[in-house]
């Protein structure tokens, strides 16, 4: 995942966790939603969020038992919005929609994120090859719409496990959708 000049030097769980902060800036969460929302398990995020409070980026209300968190209003919060903005964490959304819409198409069973730039990425979709026409007008719609550019390979399940077992496919790749469905 790239965040421009913001790689390597900060945390991707984050990341993760502030973005979930900076697409709902008005709404205020249970640690447990946040966690799910960011993918960061929910040590870790109550972790971040302890620092993300003590930085006052983050404001916590005590309800009884129950904390809930939202983002903070302060000069120190706009300009770190600014800085993500600038830092291309709204192409990694873009990514994540496409992924979301391809995933909802019948026999998508997975996607593998190949390679980034910093206008779009190449993927490999495992499923069924029937689509593709589908896949395409999602691309063309993000390409025209949104100048995020996605291309893609797109293997049947049968090919996507023969290359697993032969170890002809690097399988570093990182999972960006999984149909569980299936299993």
């Amino acid at each position: 995942m790239e965040f421009g000049i913001l790689a390597g030097l900060l945390d991707d769980k984050l990341i993760k966790v502030i973005s979930v902060f900076m697409k709902h800036p008005s709404k205020k969460f249970y640690l447990s939603e946040i966690s799910k929302m960011s993918g960061v398990n929910t040590a870790t995020t109550f972790r971040i969020l302890k620092k993300l409070v003590g930085q006052e980026l983050v404001h916590m209300d005590v309800l009884g038992k129950v904390r809930v968190y939202q983002l903070g209003t302060s000069e120190r919060v706009k300009s770190l919005s600014g800085i993500l903005k600038d830092s291309n964490i709204e192409k990694k959304d873009l990514l994540e929609e496409f992924c979301e819409k391809v995933g909802a198409l019948a026999r998508v069973r997975l996607i593998l994120l190949d390679s980034r730039t910093h206008n779009g990425a190449r993927l490999i979709i495992v499923g069924d090859l029937s689509s593709k026409e589908r896949i395409d007008l999602i691309c063309r719609d993000f390409v025209e719409n949104k100048k995020f550019i996605v291309t893609y390979i797109e293997l049947r399940t049968t090919q996507y496990e023969g290359l697993k077992s032969s170890r002809a496919f690097d399988m570093n790749k990182k999972i960006l959708f999984q149909d569980n469905s299936s299993n």
